[in-house]
């Protein structure tokens, strides 16, 4: 009978353990390359005012060079920020742009469909849940001409925006930091972004997009950094990707079975 128990417990803890199916193909960079991703470039030409600055608001040109890459934890962060742990998760991670300068932009993007996979079951929710870090030199240019970063998650069956994350360098009340002896230079840490999408948008096209552009005068570098995809919440770190385990009531019960029974087999084995 305990055996039997234990089978279950393990069983149930297994399934509740196992990793959730993430929206998006590659979206943790673990095949070593953008593979599933769309890749783009662009020249900035300038942000169109006034402010505050909106997805609406970039003004690419045609051109561009493409200098992102996938990089693991032999990786030697260009600029010297304290961007840590390279790779966030796992064994790669994204990088967006780098430290080239003549207003150059880099953009990835990907396409999916939300299901039922993506609901973490900790809540019922749908979530797409991920982490980015950025970098950008800050020369001290007019707002609509420095360096800057757009983030997007967008709905794009029913052409609704689901996240916006965008700062220019030396914006005022963002989480940059300038890096220590060198405040030239600005850097975010890996941020978490939970995204929920409503039950209704189910089924819906979701897509992630992320630019990093250096400045419109042509002399300044901004590139930004991406990973761990995943419904639930996906902890930093070396190692192989693996998301928070959360149990289920199955597997409260069970154990609670298998605590029981260990109980009452302790208990005869007492009176004997």
């Amino acid at each position: 009978m305990i055996r039997c128990i234990r089978a279950t417990v393990c069983a149930a803890m297994l399934a509740a353990s196992l990793p959730a199916m993430a929206i998006f193909t590659n979206g943790g960079f673990e095949s070593g390359n953008f593979t599933g991703w769309t890749q783009a470039t662009g020249y900035n030409n300038g942000l169109t005012l006034p402010q505050p600055f909106t997805g609406a608001s970039i003004n690419l040109g045609p051109g561009g060079t493409w200098t992102g890459a996938v990089v693991d934890s032999s990786y030697a962060e260009l600029s010297n920020a304290p961007i840590t742990p390279i790779p966030y998760v796992g064994t790669y991670s994204a990088r967006v742009g780098d430290t080239t300068t003549g207003n150059n932009t880099n953009i990835i993007s990907q396409q999916d469909a939300i299901t039922a996979a993506d609901r973490d079951t900790s809540d019922n929710k749908l979530h797409v849940r991920f982490s980015y870090a950025v970098v950008l030199q800050d020369p001290g240019h007019p707002a609509d001409e420095q360096p800057f970063f757009y983030l997007r998650v967008r709905n794009v069956t029913k052409g609704a925006d689901l996240f916006e994350d965008f700062s220019f360098a030396g914006q005022a009340g963002t989480q940059f930091q300038p890096i220590p002896g060198n405040a030239s230079v600005l850097y975010l840490n890996w941020k978490p972004a939970d995204v929920v999408v409503p039950d209704a948008d189910l089924g819906d096209t979701i897509e992630v997009y992320l630019l990093a552009a250096g400045c419109n005068q042509g002399g300044h570098y901004g590139y930004a950094y991406l990973d761990g995809f995943g419904s639930r919440v996906v902890p930093p770190g070396g190692g192989a990707v693996a998301p928070v385990p959360t149990l289920s009531e199955m597997s409260f019960m069970a154990l609670g079975l298998l605590l029981a029974g260990a109980g009452a087999v302790s208990l005869r084995r007492r009176r004997r």
